[in-house]
């Protein structure tokens, strides 16, 4: 198991993973934790759990072999990935947004055996990275995502590049499952559910054994499939003769903080989601649905019970998504969740939200109301404390100066935008480091305009996408106000080719194999083309039986004139006797 204590960088994880000798750079930014909408929504005259959503952008480009000698070399842009990461009090979930790439990788010429295993290799080293830096002591961690094939999602008219390769439906799923598997085995496996009593004793003879590791599962669902069918989709196990870590079903119960709730309550409503969508046509049963901004904002209808008309439960939706025009128009889409547990702490904390805490605050509170003078009183007193302060000369004040620049990035702790006030790295909430943030880090504004500078490139042939890479860069530059803010990474990783030329193959002697036998004087013959032609056995004079001639019989006057021809004694054909 990675350890956490033990972190490294992305820069060193990353240059373990890409080929050998090969430069890619990287451009990394992100936003501070900020308040957003629940994932999962409220039980009936429940509260919404409080939220917080933090947005990452990761893109790597490299510069092509054909302009190394160039003065001006081109750089192009070949793979980008955003990321969101909500937290909770109880729960992180890392949820992949979209990943595209253009397809210019080709330009470096890797040989095949490496042409497509750095996009794999930075989108799995990015997410897992991400996945180590969030994880918090007792909460648990899940990657979430949807794998559904498109042409593109984040670079414009790279479709139209014809060394892009787009897979299909069925390829994506695998694709993604490979990506993710390597996040299970830094983990340990999780143990079969045992039955009380057998826990029971476990947890008496080895103390915590079981709850002392983090333990990590695989789950994968993809609408209108069979288990048995979904399977074909997992990628085996690294290691011969070791159980595969993936399930085919949906952890929605354990990530869920209300599993009791009705359906409504268990799956999560991501941003462009299929399963948000269809999320959002079903609450239109719902009894007083007119206040969106109710139900935006994760909160049950007064008047509901949060259940609807035509979903009962959790099998019937996902039987009700295999019906959806995005997963019954001839394509798959496959839902992916990584599952990261913690061992519980020895001293559970205590919950804001449970009955015994509000009422002991309301408790304290009707205690402290009691014991604490009248709202007179206090402005009274506060005013005479005031009043007795405010005397003598007026001290001189000196302005702030800033030291350093007044960009958010992994060396500085000030921020992109001056007067804008950072949220505190640790939280009960959400878990911030200084080491896992983006070079630039923008406002949620910002961000979103640096979104859209990217979605408005064109990457349709190899000019274009030189042209807009340069503008991209140097646009976010000017609104992160900083140059500077890539850095590279030579691979380290070396790849043993798999050699097919016939030569290297050793040739194998079969014995026993009879051969067959030559004639004692073969005569060597030459064809039409002059070629030797195989030995032919020539037969003497003596051998040689020649056909009888046969002399056709005379007609006479009499059969002639009846027309009638008569064979002679030679040709008549006698029947044996018996």
């Amino acid at each position: 198991m990675a350890s956490i204590g033990g972190a490294r960088s992305l820069k060193e994880l990353l240059a373990e993973q890409l080929p050998k000798e090969v430069p890619i750079t990287f451009y990394h930014y992100s936003t501070p934790p900020y308040k957003s909408s629940a994932l999962f929504s409220a039980p009936p005259h429940g509260k919404a759990e409080r939220t917080y959503c933090e947005s990452h952008t990761l893109a790597a480009s490299i510069i092509p072999k054909q302009s190394e000698f160039l003065q001006v070399p081109d750089e192009l842009l070949i793979l980008a990935i955003e990321v969101l990461i909500y937290t909770t009090r109880n729960l992180t979930t890392i949820f992949v947004s979209k990943a595209d790439s253009t397809g210019y990788l080709s330009e470096l010429q890797l040989p095949r055996s490496q042409s497509g295993s750095p996009l794999k290799a930075i989108c799995g080293t990015f997410v897992s990275w991400l996945a180590r830096e969030r994880q918090r002591e007792g909460k648990k961690l899940v990657v979430s995502l949807f794998a559904r094939a498109q042409d593109q999602y984040l670079f414009s008219a790279s479709i139209d590049n014809k060394n892009k390769h787009v897979l299909d439906d069925r390829g994506l799923v695998k694709w993604w499952c490979r990506v993710l598997d390597p996040i299970l085995w830094e983990y340990k496996a999780e143990e079969e559910r045992k039955p009380f009593a057998e826990r029971l004793v476990g947890s008496e003879g080895n103390g915590l054994s079981s709850q002392s590791q983090t333990t990590a599962k695989g789950y994968l669902v993809i609408p209108g499939f069979e288990p048995y069918d979904t399977l074909r989709y997992i990628p085996p196990p690294p290691v011969p003769n070791k159980a595969r870590r993936w399930a085919t079903t949906h952890p929605l119960l354990q990530i869920a903080p209300h599993p009791a709730a009705p359906p409504r309550c268990l799956v999560p409503h991501f941003p462009d989601d299929p399963k948000a969508r269809f999320l959002d046509e079903l609450d239109e049963e719902l009894p007083d649905r007119g206040i969106d901004t109710m139900v935006a904002d994760g909160v049950t209808p007064s008047r509901s019970n949060g259940q609807w008309k035509s979903v009962k439960n959790l099998e019937q939706f996902w039987d009700f998504m295999a019906f959806r025009q995005e997963c019954s128009s001839g394509r798959i889409v496959g839902f992916i969740w990584i599952v990261i547990t913690p061992p519980k702490p020895s001293i559970p904390e205590e919950d804001e939200d449970t009955p015994s805490q509000q009422s002991t605050q309301s408790f304290s509170h009707l205690h402290s109301q009691e014991s604490m003078p009248s709202p007179r009183r206090r402005k009274t007193s506060r005013r005479r404390q005031e009043a007795k302060t405010r005397y003598g000369p007026i001290p001189l004040v000196l302005p702030k100066i800033k030291a350093s620049s007044s960009n958010l990035s992994t060396s500085s702790n000030t921020s992109s935008n001056s007067g804008v006030k950072l949220p505190p790295e640790v939280s009960p909430y959400y878990k911030w480091p200084i080491s896992s943030r983006g070079t630039i880090c923008f406002s949620i504004k910002n961000y979103d305009r640096a979104h859209e500078v990217l979605l408005q490139q064109s990457f349709a042939n190899r000019a274009a996408a030189a042209r807009s890479t340069k503008k991209w860069k140097e646009e976010i530059a000017v609104l992160g106000g900083r140059d500077n803010w890539s850095f590279t990474v030579i691979g380290k990783k070396e790849y043993t080719a798999k050699s097919t030329s016939v030569a290297s193959v050793t040739p194998m002697t079969v014995m026993g194999v009879r051969k067959k036998r030559k004639p004692d004087a073969p005569t060597e013959v030459t064809n039409a083309l002059g070629k030797p032609a195989e030995a032919v056995q020539m037969l003497g004079e003596g051998m040689v039986r020649k056909k009888a001639k046969i002399e056709p019989a005379p007609v006479t006057e009499a059969s002639a004139a009846n027309g009638v021809s008569t064979l002679t004694a030679g040709l008549v054909r006698k029947k044996p006797k018996a």
